[in-house]
């Protein structure tokens, strides 16, 4: 555990001044719009260092180190899918180390979002870079509420670097899995009527004279309640 007066949590101004390698690419991104006058959602990083300290006070070092030799176009054989599943729910089973729960809970308390819908977001150390974006790779979770659920998304944050989707493109991308830890953006959840991404070129081709946007209804929308309702009556 970390025995230094390194924090844990960092808002955004603090995660500005941070690093990547704390913070993760989302993380650091959301600082640097938020330090640059854009309005971004009040909220804040719990650092990739309770990740690593998550994964050695729980005893889950050595049973990761030996998932290294597998490869990517190995991941969907039905034994490491097994090995994989079971390194999941040995994370979701884990203890958040409790110093971080309480600075969690101050810094969520003084912000007033304990007890209001948040979105819990992975924020890998190695996404968003220059050379590898991981999006769609790492999970993140809408409209959590509670101190409870909240640790809960962030181990499911953690859970989603061991899916072999994440193993496959880490492979691809020449990352070895002890280089990518999980730093977790926690921040309001917007009450959207419609969300989505656009991207500056075609990302299947990468052409730079088109812009691709996917959007769709959000939470909040009354089109996607209605949705909602037929999906779940079926």
């Amino acid at each position: 555990m970390n025995t230094s007066n390194e924090k844990y949590f960092l808002n955004w101004d603090e995660a500005f001044n941070s690093t990547a390698a704390q913070v993760g690419g989302k993380g650091h991104n959301l600082a640097r719009l938020h330090k640059y006058g854009f309005q971004v959602p009040a909220g804040g990083v719990l650092i990739s260092r309770v990740y690593r300290d998550f994964l050695e006070s729980n005893g889950l070092s050595d049973l990761l180190n030996a998932v290294a030799p597998i490869k990517a176009e190995a991941v969907m054989d039905p034994a490491i899918e097994k090995i994989l599943a079971e390194i999941r729910q040995k994370i979701n089973d884990g203890q958040v180390p409790e110093i971080c729960i309480q600075e969690l809970s101050k810094h969520l308390t003084v912000m007033k979002l304990v007890d209001k819908p948040v979105a819990v977001r992975s924020s890998a150390t190695a996404e968003d870079s220059a050379i590898a974006s991981f999006a769609g790779v790492h999970e993140s979770f809408l409209n959590i509420n509670g101190l409870t659920n909240i640790i809960k998304a962030i181990k499911d944050c953690y859970a989603s670097l061991w899916t072999p989707r994440a193993i496959a493109y880490r492979r691809k991308m020449g990352f070895d899995d002890d280089k990518v830890a999980a730093a977790v953006v926690i921040m309001e959840l917007i009450p959207a009527a419609a969300a989505g991404v656009a991207f500056s070129c075609d990302p299947r081709t990468g052409r730079r004279d088109r812009i691709a946007i996917s959007a769709n209804f959000g939470l909040e929308s009354r089109w996607s309640a209605a949705l909602w309702s037929q999906m779940n009556i079926c």
